[in-house]
């Protein structure tokens, strides 16, 4: 994952309600629009712009179905940008009063 590609998806995460959006699509295969408006205290244009950020970040994805839209969470994406916090933090330095700058 590039460098824009994991900061999209560290930002679309630095959101309440985006991290309950995840974890009500983690639960299921696939939910309607209709269900996750309702899970939400928020107006459905709030939320229809917290799943833009989502799926632009590549977390989610959509597809008609009828009248509505059904969305899924990607979890190869979730998991790769945690793969790539955990190579930072495993190779990270810490610091302290005898570590040397950059």
């Amino acid at each position: 994952m590039d460098d824009a590609t994991t900061a999209a998806v560290a930002r679309a995460l630095a959101h309440p309600a985006r991290l309950h959006i995840l974890r009500l699509l983690a639960a299921q295969t696939e939910c309607r629009g209709a269900d996750v408006f309702s899970e939400l205290p928020l107006a459905q244009s709030t939320i229809s712009e917290h799943l833009r950020v989502l799926k632009d970040a590549g977390l989610v994805v959509s597809r008609a179905y009828g009248t509505s839209m059904l969305y899924c969470l990607v979890p190869d994406v979730l998991d790769t940008f945690v793969a790539d916090v955990l190579v930072m933090t495993q190779s990270a330095v810490a610091c302290g009063p005898d570590a040397k700058g950059c």
